[in-house]
């Protein structure tokens, strides 16, 4: 027992030591023979197999996103994991190397392209000369190849301003493969990695909605009368607008305001004050509709909030008829007209509601006449 403990530690030290001492030439040599394979062969020994492509999103950022034109803009990274079968090799032939890296220039990666983009569809968004080189692919012995890429982009989102401003969006990241031979199959393990995201000041996204789906679809090649299957991925998730900041200085102003419509007619009109309060209320209801119509997208997708202002705006505007209707009631003994059917309409709704004084008034004297018109006008125009 004793003779077999001592031969696994020595074992294991030697494996240790050997670890520990290999040098730049060991690290030359495999990457001689790693790159002496071409980096535009799919790295399968049987080139009829496809290369299983797993895919993982980490979302970073949101940087911003703009629901007039749906456009979202983040910062985030994909890993991308798969086998390589020509990249293998015996660790002991190189003094225990087990892994290593390898220029992305000099090697097999996956090509993919972002199908919602707006400005460009490539997912390498690199910068300058300097990111290209020092991006690099991990391979292990046993030939499994991890690559990571970051970059900011821009792509189109669904916009749905139904419920502004407690307004959801939802978000898609479309990845597909352009290869026509059929030499990529996308799948998606890992999902989306969410924790790492930093929070934005007005979007944040809503716990518990992300989620990921795999497709594939056919397409026929009318040259060759051959039909392609290509792999489609999509990651969606919800954005979710933080409603604190709009209600606070949108929605709570303007119900505030709605309300205070009904304080013009507490106004007393030898005051001279219900026109011009009236048309203040107007005006406001104006700005408020232009502020909203900033945020909110020019479609068909109306939201709830834009028809109550759109209804505020009409209520506003009889309001302010009505009152100049009621002023002229009360003045025209001043201002004398003839009795037209809307007065006489108005009249009569009087007469409706306060016959015993109509009729004491019609019972008076004709002397009285002219004085008991002017008291009769300024009664309607008090009960209008």
């Amino acid at each position: 027992m004793n003779l077999a403990m001592f031969c696994i530690c020595l074992i294991a030290f030697r494996l240790f030591v050997v670890q520990s001492i290999f040098s730049h030439k060991d690290v030359e040599r495999l990457h001689e023979y790693l790159t002496n394979v071409s980096k535009h062969v799919k790295p399968r020994i049987n080139q009829l197999h496809r290369v299983n492509l797993d895919v993982m999103l980490s979302m970073n950022a949101i940087q911003d996103y703009d629901e007039i034109s749906g456009n979202l803009i983040f910062t985030a990274s994909f890993a991308f994991f798969w086998k390589d079968e020509l990249k293998m090799w015996n660790p002991f032939n190189y003094n225990g190397i087990k892994s290593t890296q390898l220029p992305i220039l000099q090697t097999w990666v996956p090509a993919l392209l972002l199908k919602n983009g707006v400005n460009q569809n490539s997912l390498y968004t690199f910068s300058n000369i300097m990111d290209i080189e020092t991006s690099v692919v991990t391979y292990d012995a046993s030939g499994d190849a991890g690559f990571i890429i970051f970059g900011q982009y821009e792509i189109t989102c669904e916009s749905d301003v139904t419920h502004f401003p407690f307004d959801e969006h939802l978000c898609t990241i479309s990845l597909y493969t352009i290869d026509m031979l059929n030499g990529i199959s996308l799948s998606s393990e890992r999902g989306i990695f969410l924790d790492a995201s930093i929070a934005n000041a007005e979007w944040i996204i809503k716990p518990n909605s992300e989620n990921t789906f795999v497709k594939n679809y056919t397409q026929t090649v009318n040259s060759t009368a051959s039909i392609t299957t290509q792999d489609k991925i999509e990651f969606s998730f919800t954005l979710k607008r933080e409603s604190l900041f709009p209600f606070l200085n949108i929605i709570f102003p303007v119900i505030i305001l709605s309300f205070s419509h009904f304080l013009v007619f507490l106004l007393p009109v030898v005051s001279g004050e219900r026109t011009s309060f009236s048309f203040t209320l107007l005006l406001s209801v104006v700005v408020f509709m232009t502020a909203a119509l900033e945020q909110l997208p020019p479609s068909n997708n109306i939201s709830i909030f834009n028809i109550y202002l759109l209804h505020l705006f009409v209520f506003s505007i009889l309001i302010t008829t009505l009152v100049v209707f009621s002023i002229q009631l009360f003045y025209k003994d001043t201002y004398r007209t003839k009795n037209g059917v809307l007065l006489k309409v108005v009249l009569l709704f009087y007469g409706c509601f306060h016959k015993k004084r109509v009729a004491d008034e019609n019972t008076k004297n004709q002397s009285e006449n002219e004085n008991n018109e002017a008291k009769l006008w300024k009664h309607v125009a008090i009960f209008f």
